[in-house]
């Protein structure tokens, strides 16, 4: 069994006890009342030069643990203080240490928008993001059939969240061009194998021939690897452990 079919069926379980705990009405019942703002996620992205998505995570399953000393609500305002465009946050629990919580920290002290980055299978997921405060929440092809990822749009629609979807090959990326109002997150690392490989950006990208923002995740270590991905005309970045490490700056 791979690590992602792991992940998945870990996060399957926690939804059992998260919608014992609370239930998709009660989230609807909530969200009702807050009349909370429309995401200004991909808004955030466009028509810049570059934008960093800088990613806030104690750990990975390639990594381990990135950050000991691990404070999501410092690191959030070092990234907004350097020029970050928006930020991503990791809220799956075991495999990458994350946590709602850490999210709904950061959510009171930044301006920026944010990517809840986490595995969503559930309609009950997308509901929960923006209960939490998430801008924008991230569809994994990978783990998604096509029925699920539209219906899962037409939510986040309705809720005014942002959506990326994410994909490691072309076979994902013909899956999913026709959604012309999604972000696309080209993964440069493969979630069955945890190898990356920069380049998976580029060769997907001269492929991609719609209007939406594409964005390369993973593997950036360097200013040279944005200037690289710029070159190939690729002008967003999801920049993690890099950054967590503090390998580079300034945004």
């Amino acid at each position: 069994m791979s690590i992602l079919q792991n992940i998945v069926d870990k996060t399957r379980a926690k939804l059992v006890e998260r919608k014992a705990e609370l239930t998709l009405s009660q989230i609807k019942i909530s969200l009702q009342g807050l009349n909370l703002p429309k995401s200004r996620f991909k808004e955030k992205l466009a028509y810049k030069s570059e934008a960093i998505i800088a990613e806030i995570k104690k750990a990975s399953p390639s990594a381990g643990v990135i950050a000991e000393n691990f404070d999501p609500v410092q690191k959030a305002k070092e990234y907004e203080l350097n020029g970050a465009s928006a930020l991503s946050i990791l809220t799956e629990e075991d495999f990458f240490m994350g946590s709602m919580e850490h999210l709904k920290k950061v959510k009171k002290v930044t301006s920026l928008p944010i990517l809840r980055k986490d595995f969503m299978i559930d309609e009950y997921q997308i509901y929960e993001s923006k209960l939490i405060g998430a801008d924008c929440i991230l569809l994994i092809a990978s783990i998604l059939s096509d029925k699920k990822i539209e219906d899962f749009i037409n939510i986040a629609k309705e809720l005014e969240l942002d959506y990326l979807i994410e994909v490691h090959d072309e076979a994902e990326l013909k899956r999913i061009a026709h959604h012309e109002g999604a972000l696309i997150g080209i993964n440069n690392r493969d979630l069955k194998t945890f190898e990356v490989d920069l380049d998976n950006s580029v060769r997907l990208r001269k492929l991609f021939k719609e209007e939406n923002i594409f964005i390369a995740e993973s593997g950036i270590k360097s200013r040279e690897d944005m200037n690289y991905l710029k070159l190939n005309d690729i002008r967003v970045f999801l920049i993690g452990e890099s950054l967590m490490r503090g390998d580079f700056f300034k945004i």
